[in-house]
């Protein structure tokens, strides 16, 4: 080795030791997939394991001496934003971190992705996190793009994802880990979950058999736009990455608080068409291509809500036809867990548009609902 990186190596290990830590020569390594049970379906989405190696994650980790982690009194110094990137099958990362070479010492991990090296309030999605010194859990500041469709943004929509114990029964990050019994062929596997929430995820629609019934001498219902609007929500949130079975989300005080956002799909050159022989069969309107949400309620705003608008035009035989609109609204499931939200909606006997939302993944949030799987 050249004098300076001996220097350096004397630096690292006498910082280490003032520490308390000693690194043994077993190098930590990682893995990780996604949690294929609770994707939100949306622009910018991490969906699968494929999205997510080309996503790359971060992670944050705290040493704590033969002491349990206590997110008061510790930081994530001991590995800070480290990037942990995959190629060619495997997880790596650089500088490479060690297990203590003490067994009984502890060290806590922390994940989050899409991996961002220099979170910046200019327009990007993941905004802030906690500082390398900062005592308690870390965090990322997250915020919703501006135009979560333009893919030729400089700063396109992203997914927002939170590591966990691989273990599916045990929700927590990688808490207070020992140098394990076989550290060579040892990894400590991420599985990520989704923190956003996603409304409009799938969109179908169908007529009533009394609609249906009312308008046999119709020859066709053409859908020529859908319009999902969502109010009362958050711009940004604070994500708190010690998360025990679903996302942690925080309030930010700020003057951006709340939100309206809306998602517009136009048919008028593809439209969705009903023939008389298909009235009463469930159309798909749309799949995979939602409005992502922040599920967290805002102290003092009303309650987080979604408004659909449909637009339609009738036509007889005889060429005639007219046009209408229906709108419903409904309020959104605040659920942390990564929820997406489809919609099902139905023409009536008077063509007004009449919702039926379903939750799909988790139980109803009315009782008047059911679950659409």
């Amino acid at each position: 080795m050249t004098a300076a990186t001996l220097m350096a190596a004397c630096s690292n290990d006498a910082e280490e030791a003032e520490n308390g830590y000693v690194p043994s020569n077993n190098a930590i390594a990682f893995d990780a997939n996604t949690d294929d049970g609770l994707t939100t379906r949306a622009s910018g989405e991490i969906n699968d394991d494929a999205a997510l190696q080309a996503a790359t994650f971060g992670v944050f980790g705290s040493y704590t001496g033969r002491l349990t982690y206590e997110n008061t009194t510790v930081s994530s110094d001991f590995m800070y934003n480290q990037q942990v990137t995959y190629s060619n099958g495997n997880w790596s990362y650089n500088p490479v971190k060690y297990w203590p070479n003490n067994g009984t010492d502890y060290v806590s991990f922390f994940a989050y992705a899409p991996y961002e090296a220099t979170p910046q309030n200019d327009g990007r999605c993941i905004i802030d996190m906690s500082k390398r010194y900062d005592l308690g859990d870390p965090w990322i500041n997250y915020r919703l793009a501006e135009n979560p469709w333009d893919a030729n943004a400089t700063y396109p929509q992203v997914d927002l994802l939170y590591g966990q114990h691989e273990d599916n029964t045990n929700y927590t990050p990688w808490l207070d880990q020992q140098k394990p019994t076989d550290p060579i062929n040892y990894k400590l596997t991420f599985t990520f979950r989704h923190a956003l929430a996603c409304i409009g995820d799938e969109i179908t629609i169908k007529c009533t058999d009394e609609l249906a019934n009312l308008i046999t001498d119709y020859a066709s219902i053409t859908i020529t736009n859908v319009t999902i609007k969502y109010q009362n929500l958050t711009t940004k949130g604070r994500l708190v990455l010690n998360s025990i079975g679903s996302a942690n989300w925080k309030e930010i005080i700020s003057g951006e608080l709340t939100t309206t956002r809306t998602y517009t799909k136009d048919f008028t050159d593809n439209p969705i068409i009903f023939d008389p022989n298909n009235f009463t069969t469930e159309q798909t309107i749309s799949t995979g291509d939602g409005l992502f949400y922040i599920p967290l309620r805002i102290a003092g705003t009303d309650a987080a809500k979604a408004e659909v608008t449909i637009t339609y035009t009738v036509k007889n035989n005889s060429g005639s036809e007219y046009s209408g609109t229906g709108t419903t609204s409904f309020d959104l499931s605040l659920s942390t867990e990564g929820l997406k939200q489809g919609i099902a909606l139905q023409l009536t006997e008077t063509l007004d548009l009449q919702h039926l939302v379903y939750i799909i993944g988790t139980g109803a949030t009315e009782p008047s609902y059911s679950p659409k799987r």
